[in-house]
């Protein structure tokens, strides 16, 4: 479960799960701030100010932001350098084991997931929609944190935020084709088409990358389904912001 906070007119979400381990800094935006459409995208008038803000609401003003450009791919960015910040990469996750930059990623439905070694020594951080996930991005995430730098998957720890729910998740016969494992789906008779369930797709991914499973913890909350929360694309469409997720290791 995550537990909310209110900074600076700015409410955000924490994990008690990563709010253990002392090195790691993170956070899950909403919708609320001094009105009730804070976003947080990678574009418009305002976001780097808004960002600003947040970062500052959190307790790390001032740390650069590894900037993804997200494709829905399994594109995963390894970060060691402190200018790299500055540079938008094509790809849906990243890691590194430098501290003081901020790993994020935006959402309005897709699953963010922010991922941290318990002992402090690295943290990672991924966007996964429909497609990264039939693409495995979770997967590739963790196995190249593991390789790089070094880790045990068993003491990694992850968190999904708040995301669309398998309530609201309908997707066509494609999308299901597109999947290996047809139990990451739900049908019910008055439904007219599968629905697909997100973060256990996701979860399969991370135990199967070596994640114990008291390690992985999904949010409940539906992103649709809560608009006094979150921003949603499946219900507000163009008009919908983002949410921004991020995770760090401190200095």
């Amino acid at each position: 479960m995550l537990q909310a906070y209110r900074k600076s007119e700015i409410t955000f979400l924490r994990a008690p799960a990563l709010e253990r381990i002392p090195e790691v800094v993170h956070a899950f935006s909403t919708r609320r701030a001094d009105s009730n459409h804070f976003t947080l995208g990678s574009e418009g008038p305002g976001v780097g100010e808004s960002r600003g803000r947040f970062l500052a609401a959190v307790g790390i003003p001032g740390w650069p932001i590894v900037r993804l450009r997200q494709i829905h791919s399994n594109i995963v960015h390894s970060v060691s350098e402190n200018q790299e910040a500055n540079d938008a990469k094509d790809g849906d996750a990243a890691y590194t084991a430098r501290g003081g930059l901020v790993l994020g990623v935006v959402t309005a439905d897709c699953v963010p997931i922010l991922v941290a070694d318990s002992g402090g020594r690295g943290v990672g951080v991924v966007h996964a929609g429909w497609r990264g996930t039939s693409e495995g991005v979770a997967r590739r995430t963790i196995d190249a944190m593991v390789g790089e730098l070094n880790l045990d998957p068993g003491d990694l720890v992850a968190v999904m935020g708040p995301h669309i729910g398998v309530c609201c998740m309908e997707v066509g016969e494609e999308v299901f084709d597109w999947f290996a494992d047809p139990d990451v789906f739900e049908r019910k008779p008055e439904w007219e088409k599968p629905h697909l369930k997100l973060a256990e797709a996701n979860r399969r991914q991370l135990l199967g990358a070596g994640l114990d499973p008291e390690n992985v913890t999904a949010s409940s909350l539906c992103t649709k389904c809560r608009p006094d929360l979150f921003h949603s694309y499946r219900r507000d469409g163009e008009e919908s912001g983002r949410m921004f997720s991020l995770v760090g290791l401190a200095p």
